[in-house]
């Protein structure tokens, strides 16, 4: 049974409100202005945020914004399925035809115990409010194979009706070096050519493997068919997989098979945390944008260290309850194209919890 406009309506004002706040624990000492360029949210992201909600959900965002340069950001949408509703009601009618999306992975959840999260990702920073990339992302899972990524690909690019780009991700997989780890997949509806985003994770076996041989790493990007020819590209993506973390390695595969000349290596705050001293490996990287002149001083504007907050709250329903805010850094993103490196970006995120 469909919720009427104007319980959705209701929905999306608890949503906009909550973003509101979480933006202005995130926004002090002026990080807003500093980051993004603005002291307030914009139209733009208080659109998303109430046309993407599903009501009595959790969402996480994410900002995404460059560490020199013009601040400006983009702006995702992410759900974990074991997170989600048992009954799945989008506000905003563009995405309400993409309910089967949400409800597949929390079958798959209650049905074989996997974990995945279901992600939007709005270019922001082009205009873009109303058609996202899509994406799965796996977490808490050991299996990172071929086998279990295809059903990940198929799935995937069937409930966004996508099937066309099934087999081109997996001859590109099935091209990859086994001490790549197939990670996740995601599709644009907005961008030219509906680039395919297609991810590796590059951990301690694979980092050692170029560590004794770092010529491996060319013939690697050769075999899957990336155009990166450029010694100092090269040299570039060996500096990143030196230091500590994993690093995740996207590339954009266009529809007619070849891959776009853009390459990024991210690397997670959750890997920080298995040091002692997360800090300095944040650091770590941020020096290396400092070093090649892809960020500035802006990088200690935030930490790699997770902040929580917990507010008290008045719920319609339930009366005063409790808020869990979380907010931290989740990525920090370097990326290359064919004229050389690309700033470096973060991603924030900011997330609420009720409490009771």
């Amino acid at each position: 049974m469909e919720l009427s406009g104007e319980k959705l309506n209701k929905a999306a004002d608890y949503a906009e409100a909550n973003f509101k706040l979480m933006w202005k624990l995130f926004s002090e000492e002026d990080r807003g202005r500093i980051l993004i360029g603005m002291d307030e949210v914009s139209e733009d992201i208080r659109t998303i945020v109430r046309d993407s909600y599903i009501v009595d959900s959790s969402p996480i965002y994410w900002l995404e914004f460059p560490l020199i340069g013009n601040p400006c950001t983009d702006f995702s949408v992410g759900y974990y399925a074991d997170e989600l509703p048992e009954q799945i009601h989008i506000v905003g009618d563009n995405l309400r035809n993409k309910k089967e999306y949400f409800e597949h992975f929390q079958k798959l959840l209650k049905d074989n115990d996997k974990h995945n999260e279901v992600c939007l990702e709005f270019d922001v920073s082009a205009g873009e409010t109303k058609r996202p990339s899509y994406g799965s992302i796996p977490y808490m899972v050991d299996d990172f194979t071929i086998s279990e990524n295809k059903k990940r690909i198929i799935d995937t690019m069937t409930l966004i009706n996508q099937t066309d780009r099934i087999d081109g991700a997996l001859l590109v997989y099935d091209k990859s070096p086994g001490y790549w780890k197939p990670y996740y997949q995601g599709v644009s509806e907005a961008r030219e050519n509906l680039p395919m985003r297609i991810t590796w994770l590059l951990g301690g076996e694979c980092k050692e493997f170029y560590k004794k041989d770092p010529g491996q790493l060319q013939k690697d990007l050769e075999a899957v068919g990336a155009p990166v020819t450029d010694e100092n590209t090269i040299s570039q993506m060996l500096e990143v997989l030196s230091l500590e973390a994993t690093v995740e390695l996207q590339m954009d595969l266009s529809k007619d098979g070849t891959i776009l000349p853009s390459i990024g290596m991210c690397v997670a705050s959750d890997y920080f945390y298995q040091s002692k001293d997360p800090m300095k490996i944040y650091e770590d990287y941020a020096n290396l944008g400092i070093k090649w002149g892809i960020a500035d001083e802006r990088y200690k504007c935030i930490s790699p260290k997770n902040k929580v907050i917990m507010m008290p709250y008045y719920d319609d329903e339930k009366g005063m309850i409790r808020k869990r805010i979380s907010m931290g850094l989740y990525i920090l993103k370097f990326k290359w194209s064919h004229k050389g490196i690309m700033p470096l970006k973060a991603y924030y995120f900011l997330k609420s919890n009720k409490m009771m």
